[in-house]
């Protein structure tokens, strides 16, 4: 799966990887431009701070899990 989200607090951030910390298999955060980091390390989310759009995409179904961060 992959959907567009937004991170814009470190709170967000935080409650978002450890969301992600629990999901089997890979979640990682990717934005248009093909730079890929784990969306279950802190530094990693923080980093898309600077990014215009920031995605996840996962091995699993995690659409319930993340919907509070989901943009439509």
């Amino acid at each position: 799966m992959k959907v567009k989200i937004n991170l814009d607090t470190f709170q967000q951030v935080q409650r978002f990887v450890d969301i992600c910390s629990r999901v089997n298999g890979k979640v990682n955060l990717i934005d248009g431009n093909g730079y890929c980091v784990s969306a279950k390390s802190i530094l990693g989310a923080m980093a898309t701070a600077d990014w215009s759009e920031v995605y996840v995409e996962s091995e699993q179904d995690i659409y319930m899990r993340i919907k509070d961060f989901i943009v439509e």
